[in-house]
């Protein structure tokens, strides 16, 4: 089984170089590789510095108020399948079910997590982290084989004439030629993965602040599982098993109120109720499977018209579910830069949303154009004030108002 021997080699490694993780493998102390004071920079006399709160007017501490959201009437309801309009499938009951074998994405999840053990929970990295990182990162079958490939579903296919014939028709984004000429279409062979493995490369070699460069690879990862559980979803309409590698890639192979790591973390975190209508979304899609055989519908167009418009509501469901999840994130990586709460931030943080929060601006624009372009406006700040941050919140509230 790939997800087994994926995930002993990831163990395997993890006993190796000493990291801790929460992915069940045993585990060593890895504070021999983390500096409590590395990246500090006493001579920074430009306020606030990279270890100082971030200023400048008055924080927006706020809940999300999601009180007036409710499900759409086209929408799948596990926990009130009898109330939708979808006829009894597997998914009723709320629990996910796997079409095959647990997928490998599930460890890659695992693998990130690793990642983030390293670099970014445990204190400042040094320089041995992030050599172990890599190691993590290009593991065989593992995140990097995935990153150098990964297809982003919300903007225009690739033209079949520009098609390789040696490549499957979604993975046309190994093809250099295509990633040059369909950069976003191409985010993770263009964007993403470029960005990862040069702040991995920094860190190792101790260039720039630790603490940023993590910043970046945490934000590049949630990027990555962010259009991965989309994508995933999608190519279900061609391998069944797909819709598992949908699951684990939001929730690393757990149920909604399980568990969950990577992504789903962040957003169950952030916005519970976000949490359970991506897992919804994913139940939906899982749903339209199981009632649409494979074997008798192998691909998206073999199905009939009420198939294509199930598969099309489900899919969208979930889309709408993981905007408003990642937006979710993003505020309340925001509200711990205002410092909101004992889990606050410094400044030197900003560099994740600098990165993460771009990604929105596509969906954003296609909502609302003028609130999207001074949300873009904010992204690019170098560093933002407690002010910028609260317009922020707000403009993604208003926004994406409800999962």
């Amino acid at each position: 089984m790939r997800h087994r021997d994926f995930t002993s080699r990831l163990c395997l490694f993890a006993l190796l170089a000493g990291a801790a993780v929460a992915s069940g493998c045993a585990t060593s102390d890895p504070d021999d590789d983390h500096d409590p004071g590395a990246g500090d920079d006493d001579d920074d006399d430009v306020p606030p510095g990279p270890d100082e709160p971030i200023t400048g007017g008055e924080a927006n501490c706020g809940p999300l108020d999601t009180a007036s959201c409710v499900p759409l009437a086209s929408d799948y309801l596990p926990t009130n399948s009898a109330g939708d309009a979808y006829p009894a499938c597997i998914s009723d009951g709320g629990v996910y079910q796997l079409v095959a074998d647990p997928p490998s994405s599930i460890a890659r999840v695992e693998a990130f997590e690793m990642m983030g053990t390293l670099l970014w929970n445990e204190g400042t990295p040094g320089p041995g982290a992030f050599t172990q990182a890599r190691e993590i990162y290009a593991t065989p079958e593992g995140l990097q084989s995935r990153l150098e490939r990964r297809e982003d579903l919300h903007y225009p296919p690739i033209p079949e004439p520009d098609w390789d014939p040696g490549f499957d028709p979604d993975k046309q984004c190994s093809v250099a030629a295509n990633v040059q000429k369909y950069p976003e279409r191409c985010a993770g062979p263009s964007t993403i993965n470029p960005l990862l493995t040069q702040a991995l490369l920094d860190g190792a070699a101790a260039v720039g602040d630790p603490r940023m460069q993590a910043a970046r690879i945490e934000a590049a990862g949630q990027w990555f599982l962010y259009i991965s559980a989309y994508k995933e979803a999608y190519t279900c309409t061609r391998k069944a098993k797909d819709c598992d590698s949908s699951w684990a890639y939001y929730t690393g192979g757990h149920q909604v109120g399980g568990a969950v790591i990577g992504f789903a973390k962040q957003v169950a975190e952030a916005s519970p109720l976000a949490h359970q209508r991506i897992f919804d979304g994913v139940l939906a899609v899982r749903c339209f499977r199981d009632l649409y055989d494979p074997e008798q519908y192998p691909t998206y167009d073999d199905l009939p018209a009420d198939g294509k418009a199930m598969f099309d509501t489900a899919w969208e469901q979930l889309d709408q579910a993981l905007h408003a999840g990642y937006a979710a994130m993003l505020r309340s990586r925001m509200q711990r830069l205002s410092r909101c709460g004992d889990d606050s931030l410094t400044s030197v943080y900003w560099e994740f949303l600098r990165v993460a929060g771009p990604v929105l601006d596509r969906e954003a624009k296609e909502r609302d154009p003028v609130l999207a372009v001074e949300l873009e406006a904010i992204w690019k700040l170098a560093l933002p004030t407690l002010d910028d941050l609260a317009r922020a919140i707000d403009l993604l509230d208003a926004v994406f108002p409800c999962p």
